[in-house]
């Protein structure tokens, strides 16, 4: 690091001494992206800041790229990792009751609960998977695979380089099989089983950044084989998902495309992704309060050869007692 850049990030972090209002924090990309801006990757993944706010916090001087100061036009990349100063705000409370399921000193696999971030995210810092399990083994992590904030299950981690390498081709070359339990609405005339495939496309839209649309013609190809596990009362019933491929919202945009929900589902569900917005508008009488508390999906199960030892590896997380309670109280 040059004399000049270390000079003004002691200066940065003396200011930030006398305020107590401001904090600076780490990130590392730890998952592949495609190349993207970095004002742009700033908003997308701490989105309590708009893409103007960061570009202004990056003008600033306030954000380094590997201990460069970059402009916000700099494109970042995996492995990047980004510090950057913002105001100190409260973490929402999070689920931290996360067991470990498997550990070989190489690889960990953990049964992540509902309402806990994998990685530091929007206002998520510390309240996350990542520092839950680092300061639990006292140890540096890497995270190998990610399940959004309201899905619970399976969650892989790896503590060193090399395991991650190894690990990181078996994912690229789908080597990995993953299958999800989920409990969905609107099942009319279930098949015992049913595939869903087509073209997969991210239409960012005024309620939801991240949300993706169903094409037969154009986007990433996906795939998902669902099986009818159960069927419930009030045309509910239990699905297996199988993921042939791992699209973001993959299996949530397949069941929609087959006019289906997911319970609880607040973005492609009977109500989303417009629900963000009465929710913003109008807090007390959201139609959050109508609705299961989050979207009911569970990763189950992985099924992997092990990158050392070659050995078959399966692993079940136990299904959580929420959803156990709502198929309960649909049977």
């Amino acid at each position: 690091m040059s004399l000049i850049i270390y000079s003004t990030i002691i200066n940065i972090k003396v200011k930030l001494m006398k305020n107590n209002n401001s904090i600076i924090r780490k990130c590392t990309i730890e998952n592949d992206i495609d190349p993207t801006r970095l004002d742009k990757y700033l908003a997308s993944r701490f989105s309590y800041y708009s893409r103007e706010k960061w570009k202004s916090v990056i003008e600033s001087g306030l954000v380094y790229v590997n201990d460069e100061i970059p402009k916000y036009r700099k494109i970042v990349r995996k492995h990047d990792e980004i510090t950057y100063h913002v105001e100190r705000m409260e973490e929402p409370e999070v689920n931290k009751n996360v067991d470990i399921l498997y550990d070989d000193g190489d690889l960990i696999i953990v049964n992540k609960p509902a309402n806990l971030p994998v990685i530091p995210s929007g206002r998520y810092y510390k309240n996350t998977l990542h520092t839950i399990i680092s300061e639990k083994l006292n140890t540096q992590i890497r995270m190998l695979n990610r399940i959004d904030r309201e899905t619970s299950g399976c969650v892989i981690l790896a503590r060193s380089h090399e395991m991650a390498s190894k690990f990181s081709k078996i994912i690229k070359k789908r080597g990995i099989k993953k299958i999800y339990l989920t409990i969905v609405e609107n099942a009319y005339d279930l098949e015992k089983l049913f595939i869903v495939e087509g073209n997969m496309i991210p239409a960012p839209s005024i309620h939801y950044r991240r949300y993706q649309t169903f094409s037969k013609y154009e986007g990433k190809y996906s795939k998902t084989i669902f099986k009818t596990i159960k069927k419930l009362n009030n045309n509910n019933a239990v699905l297996m998902a199988k993921l042939c491929t791992g699209r973001t919202h993959q299996i949530r945009v397949h069941l929609k495309e087959s006019g289906m929900f997911m319970v609880g589902d607040k973005i492609y569900g009977r109500h989303g992704p417009i629900i963000f917005d009465n929710f913003l508008k109008d807090k007390e009488n959201s139609i959050f309060d109508n609705i299961f508390e989050r979207q009911a999906l569970h990763a189950y199960k992985l099924t992997f050869i092990h990158p050392f030892t070659n050995k078959k590896i399966m692993i079940k997380a136990p299904i959580p007692k929420d959803l156990k309670d709502y198929i309960k109280s649909l049977s």
